[in-house]
Protein backbone atom coordinates (compact mmCIF):
# COMPACT_ATOMS: atom_id res chain seq x y z
CA UNK A 1 0.00 0.00 0.00
CA UNK A 2 1.32 3.48 -0.89
CA UNK A 3 -0.97 5.46 1.18
CA UNK A 4 -4.67 6.47 2.03
CA UNK A 5 -6.28 9.51 0.48
CA UNK A 6 -10.21 10.60 0.66
CA UNK A 7 -12.40 11.10 -1.55
CA UNK A 8 -16.21 12.59 -1.23
CA UNK A 9 -19.40 11.38 -2.10
CA UNK A 10 -22.42 13.15 -3.68
CA UNK A 11 -24.18 12.27 -0.06
CA UNK A 12 -21.23 14.59 1.40
CA UNK A 13 -19.80 11.09 3.13
CA UNK A 14 -16.23 11.16 2.82
CA UNK A 15 -14.59 7.48 1.92
CA UNK A 16 -11.03 6.59 2.87
CA UNK A 17 -8.98 4.72 -0.21
CA UNK A 18 -5.71 2.94 0.13
CA UNK A 19 -3.56 3.56 -2.83
CA UNK A 20 -2.16 0.61 -4.49
CA UNK A 21 0.93 0.39 -7.02
CA UNK A 22 0.94 -1.56 -10.42
CA UNK A 23 2.81 -4.26 -9.25
CA UNK A 24 0.36 -5.39 -5.98
CA UNK A 25 -2.47 -7.53 -5.97
CA UNK A 26 -5.23 -4.88 -6.30
CA UNK A 27 -7.61 -6.46 -8.50
CA UNK A 28 -7.92 -9.64 -5.61
CA UNK A 29 -9.43 -6.98 -3.16
CA UNK A 30 -13.05 -6.55 -2.72
CA UNK A 31 -14.17 -3.04 -2.62
CA UNK A 32 -14.83 0.30 -4.24
CA UNK A 33 -12.01 1.14 -6.82
CA UNK A 34 -11.39 4.73 -8.09
CA UNK A 35 -8.69 5.04 -11.46
CA UNK A 36 -7.43 8.25 -11.38
CA UNK A 37 -4.49 10.97 -12.40
CA UNK A 38 -2.50 13.31 -10.64
CA UNK A 39 -4.12 16.90 -10.93
CA UNK A 40 -2.17 19.47 -9.08
CA UNK A 41 -2.02 18.55 -5.28
CA UNK A 42 -4.93 16.74 -5.59
CA UNK A 43 -6.60 13.51 -8.08
CA UNK A 44 -8.73 13.98 -11.21
CA UNK A 45 -11.07 11.08 -11.14
CA UNK A 46 -10.87 8.58 -14.52
CA UNK A 47 -12.98 5.89 -13.50
CA UNK A 48 -15.35 4.51 -10.29
CA UNK A 49 -16.42 0.98 -10.18
CA UNK A 50 -16.74 -2.13 -7.86
CA UNK A 51 -14.73 -5.27 -7.79
CA UNK A 52 -15.61 -8.51 -5.81
CA UNK A 53 -12.08 -9.64 -5.59
CA UNK A 54 -12.28 -12.88 -7.25
CA UNK A 55 -9.47 -14.26 -8.23
CA UNK A 56 -8.61 -13.97 -12.14
CA UNK A 57 -11.64 -11.96 -12.60
CA UNK A 58 -10.45 -10.32 -15.94
CA UNK A 59 -13.22 -7.42 -15.70
CA UNK A 60 -10.72 -5.65 -13.53
CA UNK A 61 -8.06 -5.34 -15.64
CA UNK A 62 -10.46 -4.37 -19.03
CA UNK A 63 -11.42 -1.65 -16.28
CA UNK A 64 -7.82 -0.28 -15.28
CA UNK A 65 -7.16 -0.74 -18.86
CA UNK A 66 -9.95 1.62 -20.02
CA UNK A 67 -9.13 4.08 -17.63
CA UNK A 68 -5.40 4.18 -18.23
CA UNK A 69 -6.34 5.47 -22.06
CA UNK A 70 -8.02 8.62 -20.06
CA UNK A 71 -4.81 8.79 -18.07
CA UNK A 72 -5.31 7.24 -15.21
CA UNK A 73 -1.89 6.42 -13.82
CA UNK A 74 -3.13 5.47 -10.11
CA UNK A 75 -5.43 2.58 -8.14
CA UNK A 76 -7.27 3.38 -5.02
CA UNK A 77 -9.53 0.81 -3.41
CA UNK A 78 -11.50 0.91 -0.37
CA UNK A 79 -12.12 -2.79 0.74
CA UNK A 80 -15.92 -3.95 1.31
CA UNK A 81 -17.07 -7.32 1.24
CA UNK A 82 -20.53 -6.43 0.87
CA UNK A 83 -21.70 -6.39 -2.40
CA UNK A 84 -24.97 -3.72 -1.65
CA UNK A 85 -22.48 -1.58 0.72
CA UNK A 86 -19.83 -0.92 -2.06
CA UNK A 87 -22.45 -0.49 -5.08
CA UNK A 88 -23.97 2.48 -3.21
CA UNK A 89 -20.80 3.65 -2.07
CA UNK A 90 -19.33 3.74 -5.62
CA UNK A 91 -22.82 5.44 -6.84
CA UNK A 92 -22.37 7.94 -4.32
CA UNK A 93 -18.43 8.80 -5.55
CA UNK A 94 -19.40 8.94 -8.91
CA UNK A 95 -21.98 11.46 -8.56
CA UNK A 96 -20.00 13.26 -6.44
CA UNK A 97 -16.35 13.12 -8.30
CA UNK A 98 -18.08 13.63 -11.97
CA UNK A 99 -15.35 10.70 -13.40
CA UNK A 100 -13.67 11.02 -17.02
CA UNK A 101 -15.18 8.17 -18.12
CA UNK A 102 -18.91 7.20 -17.24
CA UNK A 103 -20.26 4.06 -16.06
CA UNK A 104 -20.33 1.47 -18.14
CA UNK A 105 -17.75 0.28 -21.04
CA UNK A 106 -16.80 1.85 -24.77
CA UNK A 107 -18.14 -1.27 -26.49
CA UNK A 108 -22.05 -0.28 -24.67
CA UNK A 109 -21.24 3.23 -26.01
CA UNK A 110 -20.53 2.08 -29.33
CA UNK A 111 -22.73 -0.39 -29.57
CA UNK A 112 -25.63 1.84 -28.76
Amino acid sequence: MSGAVNFCGSSGASYQFEQFGMDQDWAKIAGTVLFAAPEGRSWRVIRVGDQGGVNGDINAFWRWREARRYGATAVFVRRCSDIAKRRAEAADLELGLDPVFAAGSELDRIAA
